[in-house]
């Protein structure tokens, strides 16, 4: 069935592991504010959003804090439970190739 609060937030604690000290070419905040959301992860020199999707997924909201996200030139990666408990390595490379696009898309003028 479906993961419970329990299960997301132990998902959490070891995707946070990989984050946590830039450890993903990063620094990560966790819940830190941007606007009126607060995202699982934050990286704030990159406008960077980690999101975990857990059991009670609200798809509309998610709409509207992604187009507000975007609006506002912040980018998200979105993850759900199921897919850091089985890849949690390839999520990691997910959010580590971001980093790297945004860094060189940054230096760029």
């Amino acid at each position: 069935g479906p993961p419970t609060w329990d299960q997301t937030s132990k998902t959490e604690k070891r995707l946070w592991l990989h984050l946590r000290n830039s450890q993903a070419g990063a620094p990560f905040r966790r819940q830190h504010p941007v606007g009126p959301f607060f995202p699982d992860y934050y990286c704030v020199p990159l406008k960077l959003a980690v999101e975990i999707d857990g059991p009670l997924h609200e798809l509309e909201r998610d709409a509207s804090r992604d187009a507000w996200m975007k609006e506002h030139g912040v980018a998200v990666l979105r993850f759900s439970v199921q897919e850091i408990e089985r890849n949690l390595s390839g999520v990691v490379d997910t959010i580590r190739q971001e980093i790297w696009l945004l860094k060189n898309r940054s230096e760029t003028p």
